[in-house]
């Protein structure tokens, strides 16, 4: 039965109460993702050519819902998604404190955990373009975010939301934790080394995400964050709340009614 499904073929077998199942493999764009499982009592092999017509034609809705989803150069997930994901994220949000398991995650959930906000750009990114021209300047936004997929969770979502800027959306963890990530990424793009170009650095605004928040301002803050970095050397990591908890930035608030997106 493996062997037929991860050949891309439905898979026929019965259940321990006599049904006939039927399990039917989802491509994904290079392989399997999912298997949809059909009982019924009633005889499904005569039924195969339709069953994977079926799977066939979900396979191929699920292709373009992915590709609109997806940034074209970086296939991390692009701004259009932003205000759904992140909306979604908070809801998620508003029900961890309850159920959230700490002993099956690696950053436990502790009374002080938040979701947060990151937004990362890449320092002087137009001097890159104008000096080496666009070819290099793809192959760093590439690499950034191959790191962004490699250095963090599959839970975390990663986006490009245009140009050299990037964001990452965390679900809840400590400050600290949070902080310390953002950190060793920043490190780990600042050692990479590049042809040509030598190397890179970027710069990081990170803001906290309550689940009263909603999606413009918490992205103002987070930018308000980088712009802060940007202004004071670049090539470090900065967040909202302790820029204001030491008296080095204004409170931010912007109107409902503004839309981002």
């Amino acid at each position: 039965m493996i062997d037929s499904i991860q050949s891309g073929d439905a898979a026929f077998s019965f259940s321990e109460s006599g049904l006939n199942v039927v399990y039917l493999p989802i491509a994904g764009e290079k392989h399997t993702v999912s298997i949809l499982k059909i009982e019924s009592e009633d005889s499904l092999i005569e039924k195969r050519e339709m069953l994977e017509g079926f799977s066939r034609i979900y396979s191929n809705y699920l292709l373009i819902l992915n590709e609109s989803q997806r940034d074209k150069l970086t296939s991390l997930l692009n701004r259009r998604t932003f205000e759904q994901k992140l909306t979604r994220m908070m809801q998620i949000q508003k029900s961890y404190k309850d159920d959230y398991d700490g002993a099956k995650e690696r950053r436990r959930l502790t009374p002080n955990s938040f979701a947060w906000l990151a937004i990362i750009d890449i320092d002087k990114f137009k001097r890159i373009n104008d000096t080496h021209g666009h070819i290099y300047g793809d192959e760093v936004i590439l690499f950034l975010a191959h790191k962004m997929r490699e250095f963090f969770r599959d839970n975390d979502l990663l986006f490009r939301m245009g140009g050299e800027e990037f964001v990452i959306v965390f679900e809840p963890m400590p400050y600290h934790t949070a902080e310390a990530a953002l950190e060793r990424f920043r490190a780990t793009i600042e050692e990479q080394i590049f042809p040509q170009i030598d190397s890179i650095t970027i710069s990081i605004g990170f803001a906290k995400i309550t689940e009263v928040d909603y999606p413009p301002a918490i992205l103002d803050r987070a930018d308000k964050a980088l712009y802060y970095a940007k202004q004071n050397g670049r090539n470090r990591v900065d967040n909202y709340e302790l820029l204001l908890e030491n008296n080095l930035m204004e409170d931010s608030a912007i109107e409902e009614s503004i839309d981002l997106f």
